[in-house]
């Protein structure tokens, strides 16, 4: 039977969404998750960076008190991040913390999604975030990763706290969310200030570009079953000549594929060089991945 773990940080949006999930308001549970069963199917998971001290463990001490009265087993996890880490780091860690929650609980047979509750707003603001950033076609279709669900993707933050107030929901406030300090801030003040219209065309546009990137996405694993085989141990081979001789942006696609997106761009580029120029029997690694070479060939396996 398939799992879903809902990630709830205590914000309006999570607490909209569990509560949702749990009234199966207007058919939402049989819409988005057809036969699953709540609490049984469902698990809460929540993390506490440490980033706000007190006010972080209040945040999780008031997650487990909201899942008890829903009957939803839930696990927290926690981390001793700083005020001064990045975005990019928190978010990471939280992943990461999804994840092994997902590993421990998976079964051959029993898939496990993640489900957020990502909004809208969140989508215009992140399609903006990477414009600014420049991260090409990945960055205007974000969002799309196959095991993670954001059920909540086509409604306004405004309709949430509407629907949280309405049902009279109690959530928590996460005083980060205004510091100008970063960037997603920022422009998520901008974006406020923007027409129906511009915020419509950014919306089509995502589409186009998830559209797109769907096309890429087949003729990648295309490319990839036809020339990428397994050896009698099980590790994953490819001919070091076919992305020699592939343009570099579309070997560095093809290495991201296979290696199941746990290299980051700059780690895709030193692999791509590492295959060119590296020389037989020489070893790449990283945390989740081994690397091999041997004059022809090109063995990926995980570390063990």
């Amino acid at each position: 039977m398939t799992k879903y773990l809902l990630a709830v940080s205590g914000g309006v949006d999570s607490m909209v969404l569990l509560d949702m999930v749990a009234t199966d308001y207007h058919g939402f549970r049989e819409k988005h998750f057809s036969g699953a069963q709540f609490p049984a199917d469902f698990i809460v998971v929540h993390y506490d960076h440490g980033i706000r001290g007190k006010v972080s463990a209040e945040d999780a001490e008031f997650v487990r008190q909201q899942c008890h009265n829903y009957g939803v087993v839930v696990q927290c996890g926690c981390g001793k991040l700083t005020a001064a880490t990045g975005e990019a780091v928190a978010r990471q860690c939280r992943y990461d913390f999804f994840r092994r929650v997902a590993e421990a609980i998976a079964r051959d047979d029993e898939p496990v999604y993640l489900v957020t509750a990502h909004h809208r707003d969140d989508l215009l603001e992140t399609i903006a975030l990477n414009i600014v950033r420049g991260t090409g076609w990945r960055g205007l279709a974000p969002m799309n990763q196959p095991q993670v669900l954001r059920p909540l993707l086509d409604i306004a933050k405004a309709e949430l706290v509407s629907y949280a107030i309405e049902h009279g929901l109690t959530w928590r406030e996460d005083q980060t969310n205004d510091s100008p300090r970063y960037l997603r801030n920022r422009l998520r003040v901008l974006l406020a200030s923007r027409s129906p219209a511009d915020k419509a065309e950014l919306i089509r546009l995502y589409e186009r570009q998830k559209h797109l990137r769907r096309q890429i996405e087949r003729e990648l694993e295309h490319y990839c079953a036809r020339h990428s085989t397994r050896d009698k141990q099980g590790q994953l081979v490819l001919r070091r000549y076919d992305l020699i001789m592939l343009p570099a942006d579309v070997a560095i696609e093809i290495l991201r594929r296979l290696t199941k997106g746990w290299l980051t761009r700059p780690q895709l580029g030193q692999l791509l060089l590492f295959i060119k120029v590296g020389k037989p029997s020489k070893r790449l690694s990283w945390k989740r991945l081994n690397v091999r070479l041997d004059v022809r060939r090109v063995y990926f396996y995980p570390e063990m």
